[in-house]
């Protein structure tokens, strides 16, 4: 990102002001027809990556180049011009297009691709120009792959004119209310919200045992729901919690993993659970909160399981709480508590997300106006720390809407292309082919190509990825839309820990300065029952409270069980340290008790609480994964 001054620093001052103030006229006052919103916010967010993201990491970091300049140009008007042929555009969809559409359409798509290479990196550019070779040779592949060629008027017209491609879908999210969100999630932040997540976990936990750690699962979680990206999670909240843990006692490495899986888990927490659960919502047409209804208990287990084993390795390295709880007041409560409630509300009103976001975004700067007001006791200085507030939020929140809309205008070349071509489906049939009609092998051969997809990327264009490529073979498979994609978005945020590209673990590891690889390892390690929950809840739908109040309430038992007894074999404590026969046989126990099937469960009931006293009883030594 270029720290600019001067003039430039005065343009993206205004341009993002402009921009947070046209969302929130068209969110709140008047929205307009999707091919002008769309284009108009494109033409923003396209203008502003190309002042503030260079071409080269670390290169022309203090002013905007003249290339950057035409850039921004063309790509603002490329998306304005739109605006001009909407009519046309409407009442003629298959009218072809003119010299100046084509000239238009070609740029805006070369522009896009750099856009989302300069955010995200080459993963969108190079599977953009991959699916267009495929979209006009299609004759040229062998088998299955192969289709009738695409022409230029063809391809480039499903671009431009209509809905269907660059102003799909995923734009329109990024458009409305994905914009709308990032807002929200900058003016909670601004606001004081991340410190007060930190210092609510510090009331909760902190005296307890391995109180840091803990502090830091609760901060990230809270925080990761709201900012939806793990890397901009562990930034926001790392900063404080891993100096904190290894002043506490943990090394440097479980610092950075503990702080890492936090992060990333806070993006399937409900009820707010990031950018991918609204994107979700709209690909399977379900209300939000039946999202959020459906990844409360695998949230649950994960966290759970994150507890635990702090708890455990705590207790086995002797790591004490914190002496002193911190004084949180009121007004810092409110700031969070009245925006939060206000969100809640509209949702459950069944107002759109949007809108929900809309009217919470306005109670948290009132709120914190009032609290401010109250304290201070001068408008003078309340006038003025607003000021600062919202201005220093809109950069903030335009960074994010920017950031946004650089990953999701990317992938909807890909995805508009991957429809056009019926490439989708032909995955899927590949899936299901090489796991012979077998639900299990096709699981795993989705949960593996889903991580590698994810290896570098956002949660966001991660999901979007996987569920434009893998949700439909799952789906052919017979498995519902909701869970199918909740399999997809658990993997899609867990990449974000996997190795070998696993972004969270590099910041944690930077910011702990710590090796990542052994960071990475941990990290899986005690994550190891969240790679397992996506597929209990695949076969067992009461996990996602779907079912008899029996199935349900036996479901979470069991999952609860197999979690804990999971979570002993991985850190290799209990008490005292477990020997590695012992913690196997854990493991065995636990996995049963996550297989969705009554006798099983109960055979892995019997066997592991046979195995927890042994391990009650058991003195020996074993090995553990300590530092």
């Amino acid at each position: 990102m270029r720290k600019l001054t001067g003039f430039w620093d005065y343009v993206v001052k205004a341009l993002s002001v402009c921009l947070i103030l046209f969302q929130l006229y068209t969110t709140g006052v008047r929205l307009f027809s999707d091919m002008i919103q769309r284009s108009i916010h494109l033409a923003f967010v396209l203008t502003l990556v190309f002042i503030l993201k260079p071409a080269r990491k670390g290169h022309d970091l203090d002013h905007v180049p003249w290339y950057d300049v035409i850039f921004a140009a063309v790509s603002c008007a490329s998306c304005l011009y739109v605006v001009s042929i909407y009519k046309t555009v409407v009442y003629n969809p298959l009218q072809w297009l003119s010299t100046v559409d084509k000239v238009f359409a070609v740029l805006l798509v070369i522009l896009v691709l750099e856009a989302s290479r300069r955010s995200v990196g080459w993963t969108f550019p190079v599977l953009g120009i991959a699916f267009l070779i495929y979209a006009f040779w299609g004759e040229a592949f062998p088998g299955m792959w192969a289709h009738q060629n695409f022409s230029f008027n063809k391809v480039f017209q499903s671009f431009y004119h209509g809905t269907t491609g660059i102003w799909g879908t995923m734009l329109g999210l990024s458009a409305t209310m994905l914009a709308m969100f990032g807002i929200f999630g900058a003016i909670l932040s601004g606001t004081g919200g991340a410190e007060t997540f930190i210092k609510i976990g510090q009331r909760v936990a902190g005296r307890a045992t391995g109180g840091s750690g803990k502090i830091s699962v609760i901060a990230s979680s809270l925080f990761g729901m709201i900012s939806g990206s793990a890397i901009g999670n562990v930034v926001a909240t790392g900063v404080f919690t891993i100096p904190s843990m290894q002043r506490a006692g943990y090394s440097k490495e479980w610092s950075a993993a503990i702080e890492a899986i936090s992060s990333t888990g806070g993006q399937i927490l409900p009820p707010i659970m990031g950018a991918a659960a609204f994107i979700m919502a709209q690909l399977i047409g379900v209300n939000y909160l039946t999202i959020a209804k459906a990844a409360l208990v695998p949230a649950v287990l994960y966290y759970l399981s994150c507890f635990l084993s702090i708890h455990l390795v705590s207790k086995r390295d002797q790591i004490c709480g914190e002496p002193d709880k911190p004084t949180i007041r009121v007004g810092e409560y409110l700031v969070i508590l009245i925006p939060l409630g206000i969100f809640m509300f509209y949702l459950l009103r069944g107002y759109t997300v949007m809108m929900g976001a809309f009217w919470a975004t306005i109670g948290a700067v009132v709120t914190y106006a009032v609290w401010f007001l109250v304290s201070e006791k001068s408008v003078g200085k309340c006038a003025g720390a607003m000021g600062k507030v919202c201005f220093t939020t809109a950069i903030k929140g335009t960074n994010s809407i920017v950031e946004m809309c650089g990953i999701l205008a990317g992938s909807q070349i890909t995805i508009s292309l991957v429809s056009l071509t019926g490439f989708g489906v032909k995955l899927s049939d590949l899936i299901v082919s090489l796991g012979e009609g077998n639900l299990f092998l096709c699981l795993i051969c989705s949960m593996l190509v889903c991580i590698v997809l994810g290896m570098g990327l956002p949660t966001t264009a991660a999901y979007v990825l996987g569920a434009s490529v893998l949700a439909p073979a799952l789906i052919a498979l017979g498995i519902n839309p909701l869970p199918a994609h909740l399999f997809v978005m658990y993997y899609a945020c867990l990449s974000a820990i996997t190795p070998p590209v696993c972004v969270a673990v590099f910041m944690a590891s930077g910011l702990a300065k710590a090796a990542w690889v052994r960071v990475a390892l941990i990290s899986c390690m005690v994550s190891l029952p969240a790679f397992v929950v996506p597929f209990t809840f695949i076969y067992n739908p009461a996990l996602m409270l779907d079912g008899s109040v029996f199935q349900v309430v036996f479901g979470i038992a069991t999952a609860l069980a197999g979690v804990c007894l999971i979570d002993m074999c991985v850190t290799g404590y209990w008490k005292r340290p477990i020997g590695l026969p012992m913690r196997l046989l854990l493991l065995a126990c636990g996995i049963l008790l996550l297989i969705p099937d009554v006798w099983i469960s109960l055979v892995g009931l019997a066997a592991g609480g046979v195995s927890f006293f042994a391990v009650q009883r058991d003195r020996g030594e074993g090995v553990t994964i300590k530092q």
